[in-house]
């Protein structure tokens, strides 16, 4: 089965990697009130049910003031596994407002995380000038059959943001590959797998204002085509009626692609970021399963409602352990964050 971490995930889900540390949950308002002692950071929703994702006590996990440099925010992380660590790919935004992608390594994927100093991705490097701007919101995925990691982002230039692609087998260096297509594009994520002899990406063209998912197929991993719309924004007043973007890469389960994703509705001239589900056919990924009618995460917590950008939760990155997703994401375009959630229960709001 196919992983995006170092080693197999557990037979029942693949495309993710695995964990083998003890785990931790914020208790709700109801276990609070039965005794519990944890954060009131998962709120109960006026229907009484339980949030599906509860966020990891230790949140945020990394802000600016935990890196070994000066930086004005770090957020948005692809994740993975890797010698029996925890890997993510932080976007650190520098003093300037420019960003790059540093490796950030942990035991646990919690705590005690060893942050490079130097990026993996830097923007501005002589002779890639669709990155003068910046290098974004890295996804990374393991391909087996290629035996690396790649690393999909958004090239950021005058030209606009566009989706790069690198590989790397270590994360001490990455090399790029190449451009998706032309600007106006962002949110790419590979699948870890061939259909059908082809690779397949996700991927969010802003086309004539419509931001809807996109997917693309390719015998190489450079050329890229068979352009299908599978995932289009709501219309109206749906929470994710402005645009949608992919999370973090597709995984692989027994009902079919796990695919959580952003969506985003605008309040009063502000936009709010939440996340939503979708399943993809296993053999098919461009035809859709099912899609979630309402968001499976959202901005609750203080350091979610208040930041750079206030009430943005933005999942970037996933890896497994055991029956569990755990998702890591960008919490107000400031911190890194945790939320776990068993993914028979998020499957469940897709059946």
């Amino acid at each position: 089965m196919p992983v995006l971490g170092g080693r197999p995930a557990s037979p029942k889900y693949a495309g993710a990697g695995t964990l083998e540390s003890n785990e931790s949950y914020i208790m709700t308002p109801v276990q609070q009130n039965e005794g519990g002692g944890g954060h009131k950071t998962d709120p109960i929703g006026t229907d009484g049910i339980e949030p599906i994702f509860r966020r990891a006590k230790e949140n945020p996990l990394l802000a600016a003031r935990d890196l070994p440099f000066k930086a004005a925010a770090v957020l948005n992380p692809g994740a993975t596994e890797c010698k029996g660590e925890v890997v993510l790919l932080l976007r650190v935004e520098d003093v300037e407002g420019f960003s790059s992608i540093h490796v950030a390594r942990s035991r646990d994927g919690v705590n005690a995380w060893r942050v490079e100093r130097e990026p993996l991705l830097g923007y501005g490097e002589e002779g890639w000038d669709y990155e003068q701007y910046g290098c974004e919101d890295a996804r990374v995925t393991y391909v087996p059959e290629e035996g690396c990691w790649y690393i999909t982002y958004v090239a950021y230039s005058p030209m606009g943001p566009a989706v790069g692609i690198a590989t790397t087998d270590d994360f001490i260096k990455a090399e790029r590959i190449c451009l998706l297509g032309s600007t106006n594009d962002k949110d790419g994520v590979l699948f870890p797998q061939r259909f059908a002899g082809r690779w397949a990406i996700l991927h969010r063209p802003d086309a004539g204002g419509g931001e809807h998912i996109w997917s693309a197929y390719s015998p190489d991993l450079i050329h890229w085509g068979e352009p299908h719309c599978i995932l289009r924004e709501r219309p109206g007043p749906t929470w994710d009626g402005v645009k949608v973007g992919a999370g973090p890469p597709p995984i692989l389960t027994e009902e079919g692609w796990l695919l959580i994703f952003h969506g985003v509705k605008a309040y009063g001239g502000r936009l709010i970021y939440r996340a939503g589900a979708a399943l993809l056919n296993a053999e098919t990924p461009h035809k859709v399963l099912a899609r979630s009618k309402g968001a499976v995460f959202q901005a609750e917590a203080p350091y979610e409602l208040s930041g750079t950008v206030p009430n943005v939760v933005f999942p970037t990155g996933a890896v497994v352990r055991g029956d569990q997703l755990w998702m890591y994401y960008g919490a107000a375009d400031t911190y890194v964050c945790l939320a776990k959630a068993k993914l028979a229960d998020v499957l469940a709001v897709l059946s």
